[in-house]
């Protein structure tokens, strides 16, 4: 009896030890499933602001890429308004030649008729978009026509929805005109490749995402993983289509979720606005994505179940044991790949605010560009008015055809400055150098500028040495610097001020400083000066106009040559910049 009730007794503790091993056990799983919950929720939610500030980017990065072409496009028809055929057709070369993502450069006489392109293989000339030859296709010619009339009618380049090209793809159409005065002489026609910007930007993410880009209508235009045609209205392929449609459509950015065949997929979207063309970026991304980023710490949390199921029989005080250091590893490990994502997110936000530099660069371009051409243009217009009046005496004429040369002797300035920033930055400029006398360089600039210092009063002093080695330069180049930096002396000099060049042998390389006694740079904007389109703002510089770019094609040509500039402030009043030339 006794043995019995001993037994029955040691049952009874084995059934209690096993209730608690279970309950235990149940214990681990469930504050094993409760933490994998917590970290992915928080791993979700970085990872969905790291989603969408990659959209962001990608979407500020076209957005400035298609404006920047569209200002071009602009440009150049302000470029070739009144020119012959010959020369229209080296701008559209030249242009093509030296960007990406055009199709094709048409030209639309007034009549409505392609009279020249190029590439002359994607033109096609003599079409007339007034006597259809696609009968087929009336609507397309009818869009064709009515865009044709609403550019002439409100003088502004308008951007119509991207269509499929014969050679495959989507290209959106970008419609300049070109006036003379009030005379209209016809448009610019420019195709931009959506597959071909789409790349442009696209190719630097190699991820397992996809990269998808629709318009205002819901119309795919790009789709990263092929997996849906470019051209179709999004609704008939995507279950996504009414959250990315109704909210792009409105200009919105956010993320969301959706299942793609029975796969639960991450969302993030980013309006671009490119003129009257609203489209949006999405990142769409698998929700395994997460999972496989925290698998490996519960790889070692299935172990740690596994083991602690084995050993609870040893007694609670291994299991709270093992229990504490199991949370501990779990929290490190969480906090290694919460700082792994934070990282991530940091280089995203570093990446997007040097994109929004870029944009206000944009902003100080088209600013500056459209300053630069209203004054020119408005006082070309005032003179062509009254040259056109019978009554004009002929030395008033000469003097209006004076200012008329004057003007676009500035617009050509203006425009040969974008070019040579454009070349400099892309590292397309060419160099021819010789050995040569670097005094004899200081006096051709110099006498570039003899007739503008003598109506100001302004004394040059030069002082070189007659025994300063000769460097190895192109010597149209290093004559534009050393104009550049006395017009910016002439600039900012008072009447009968001072200017100095002095050059010395200082090591292995030549020093020329050029020091004036003019209104002197500001100690905060020293180190921006040299930046593109940068202009000191104070009373002083006010009256004076300018693009912002000659410093900085200064700085180009003497890093190109293997040099340097810089400046500072003289002691006595005045700027100083310091020219280094290597012998």
């Amino acid at each position: 009896m006794p043995e019995k009730t001993i037994f029955e007794k040691s049952k009874k503790n084995w059934i209690i030890v096993l209730i608690i091993c279970l309950l235990s056990v149940a214990v681990i799983i469930s504050l094993g499933f409760r933490s994998y919950e917590e970290s992915r929720s928080i791993v979700m939610e970085q990872f969905s602001e790291r989603q969408l500030l990659l959209s962001k980017q990608i979407s500020s990065g076209m957005n400035e890429f298609l404006n920047e072409k569209t200002t071009l496009i602009e440009i150049m028809a302000l470029h070739v308004s009144g020119a012959t055929p010959d020369v229209i057709m080296d701008e559209f070369t030249e242009v093509y030649n030296k960007t990406d993502g055009v199709y094709v450069f048409e030209f639309i006489n007034e009549t409505g008729v392609v009279t020249m392109g190029f590439p002359v293989e994607n033109t096609p000339l003599g079409y007339d978009l007034y006597r259809s030859i696609r009968p087929d296709d009336s609507e397309t010619e009818e869009i064709l026509k009515d865009t044709f009339e609403s550019v002439r009618d409100k003088k502004e380049t308008k951007i119509t929805r991207p269509v499929r090209l014969l050679e495959g793809g989507l290209g959106a159409f970008v419609w300049t005109p070109v006036y003379k005065g009030d005379e209209f002489k016809g448009l610019i026609l420019a195709i931009i490749s959506i597959p071909d910007i789409s790349d442009k930007f696209m190719k630097n993410y190699d991820l397992p995402w996809n990269i998808l880009m629709i318009d205002d209508r819901g119309t795919i235009l790009y789709d990263s993983s092929g997996k849906y045609i470019e051209g179709i209205i999004s609704m008939e392929a995507l279950d996504i289509s009414d959250l990315l449609n109704v909210d792009q459509m409105i200009g919105k950015e956010g993320t969301g979720n959706y299942l793609d065949s029975n796969a639960s997929m991450l969302l993030a979207y980013s309006p671009l606005a490119w003129r009257n063309q609203n489209w949006s970026i999405a990142v769409i991304t698998p929700e395994s994505e997460i999972d496989s980023l925290i698998n490996s710490v519960y790889v070692k949390q299935s172990l740690f179940i596994e083991a602690a199921i084995g050993f609870i029989m040893l007694g609670s005080i291994l299991i709270i044991f093992l229990l504490s250091r199991w949370n501990k590893a779990l929290e490190l490990e969480v906090a290694k790949k919460t700082g792994e994502l934070n990282e991530s997110n940091s280089l995203l936000q570093d990446a997007n605010t040097k994109l929004t530099e870029l944009d206000k660069l944009k902003s100080d371009f088209l600013s500056m560009v459209s300053h630069e051409l209203k004054t020119p243009l408005t006082a070309m217009r005032a003179s062509s008015e009254l040259l056109m009046e019978d009554g004009s005496k002929m030395d008033a004429r000469k003097d209006i055809i004076q200012i008329l040369i004057r003007n676009i002797d500035r617009l050509t300035r203006l425009v040969n400055n974008l070019l040579d920033t454009s070349m400099i930055e892309s590292g397309q400029s060419k160099y021819t150098k010789e050995v040569m006398e670097l005094r004899d360089i200081i006096e051709a600039a110099v006498g570039t500028m003899k007739t503008q210092y003598e109506k100001k009063g302004l004394k040059i002093t030069i002082e070189v040495p007659e025994d300063l080695p000769r460097i190895n330069a192109d010597k149209d180049r290093i004559i534009q610097v050393f104009v550049n930096l006395l017009s910016n002396a002439l600039k900012f000099s008072h009447d009968g001020g001072n200017v100095e060049i002095r050059a010395c042998e200082s090591g292995n390389h030549i020093e020329v400083q050029v020091k004036d006694d003019g209104t002197g740079i500001h100690p905060d904007k020293i180190d921006k000066i040299f930046d593109k389109f940068y202009q000191v703002n104070n009373k002083s510089t006010r009256p004076y106009d300018g693009s912002g770019l000659g410093l900085t094609i200064t700085r180009g040509i003497m890093e190109a040559h293997g040099g340097s500039i810089r400046a500072k402030n003289a002691p006595s009043g005045g700027s100083v910049f310091i020219l280094t030339f290597n012998i």
